[in-house]
């Protein structure tokens, strides 16, 4: 059989060993879920490095989010974005 004409490799999947000397893996990053009501999409929205918001971009439009993480926050994990 013929290989594939691309191949995609991806750091962190598939391997079982860590990302870092560590031991901390990309899975248990935080996220939050959002629906983009401007292109009715779903997608995840990652933490920032320095744990102050989550940060992301509709897939379809690329319009931009940004939410804040502050004291007393909620612990509901999905959104709308109006």
């Amino acid at each position: 059989m013929n290989e594939p004409a691309y191949r995609l490799d991806i750091d962190g999947m598939g391997a079982d060993e860590p990302a870092d000397a560590t031991g901390s893996a990309l899975r248990g990053r935080p996220w939050i879920g959002i629906y983009f009501e401007c292109c009715s999409v779903y997608a995840r929205v990652y933490r920032n490095a320095a744990g102050t918001l989550y940060q992301g971009r509709c897939p379809r439009c690329q319009r931009s989010l940004s939410v804040p993480i502050g004291p007393g926050g909620t612990t509901d994990r999905f959104f709308k974005a109006e």
